[in-house]
């Protein structure tokens, strides 16, 4: 594929389809996730915020093992993504929580690494669009309930929304300007009623079209089968479905997300370094 075509290949990710990393299962035509992160998201509490929207976050936090979690270097887990009957994403993940550096080591012998500025796909020659994409997306979800009061987040007022069978009070996750890839994109955080932990984060994509076309088209995921791993609590399996503010998820799922053998790992500089053979990812146009 050229470097235009990737180019195309990326914007069209955000339009009308994915384009698969691994094998897929399927060939059936496949629905897009529509996610994007704020791409430098750390761990340090911002230092001004108000009381309620501190002890929203407190609580989530204390509920996935913030302590715990802020004294690991990094986390490794086995990945696999579905959306629309094919596999996009079939590999392992490193993640170093506190640089938000990335690497993903795909069974089909391609490697990504995010180094916390630039994205890289080894061998150069590999075809691996959208890389960055995924290199920001998957370990933002799945440290969700950390990131809600990284420096330039803000956490507006509540709302109360329906979740399956009730309601709960929500806040709506948004970013300073400047922050990350796509700083227009927000989040709507919901946490369990009965344990505070994150039970559905609702989210829009403005990457590559902007806030009024993102919002005709919001997901949801729910999360599902928590697992406690040396004192942090994370979501091992996350389903993707439509959303909107009256009916919450809603619909048969449109993706899945698969979790497994997370552990946590030590890292060095030469984990995240760029691979000898290598082309960067870059930012679509626009």
């Amino acid at each position: 594929m050229t470097t235009n075509a990737r180019r195309i290949a990326s914007t069209l990710m955000l339009g009308a389809v994915w384009i698969v990393l691994a094998p897929a299962t399927s060939h059936a035509q496949t629905t897009k996730p529509t996610t994007q992160p704020a791409a430098k998201p750390n761990t340090q509490p911002a230092r001004e915020r108000s009381a309620p929207a501190t002890a929203f976050a407190q609580r989530i936090e204390r509920a996935h093992g913030m302590d715990a979690w802020q004294n690991k270097q990094a986390l490794k887990t086995d990945l696999v993504v579905h959306f629309g009957g094919a596999e996009l994403v079939n590999g392992t993940m490193i993640y170093d929580m506190h640089t938000s550096r990335v690497r993903m080591e795909m069974t089909n012998g391609t490697t990504l690494i995010f180094d916390g500025e630039k994205a890289w796909v080894s061998p150069s020659s590999a075809e691996a669009p959208m890389a960055r994409f995924h290199l920001l997306t998957w370990p933002y979800f799945l440290a969700a309930p950390f990131k809600l009061r990284d420096p330039g987040t803000h956490l507006e007022s509540s709302e109360i929304l329906p979740i399956q069978d009730t309601v709960t009070a929500t806040r709506k996750l948004t970013f300073d300007e400047g922050v990350g890839d796509a700083p227009d994109d927000w989040y709507i955080i919901y946490p369990d009623l009965a344990t505070n932990r994150l039970a559905v984060m609702a989210y829009i994509v403005s990457y590559g079209k902007g806030v009024e076309e993102a919002e005709k088209e919001p997901h949801a995921i729910v999360y599902h089968d928590y697992e406690t791993i040396d004192g942090v609590t994370l979501s091992t399996r996350w389903m993707f479905h439509h959303w909107s503010a009256e009916e919450g998820a809603h619909g048969e799922p449109i993706g899945e997300v698969h979790v497994s053998n997370v552990t946590f790992v030590d890292v060095d500089e030469t984990t995240f370094a760029k691979p000898d053979d290598a082309r960067e990812d870059k930012l679509p146009d626009g």
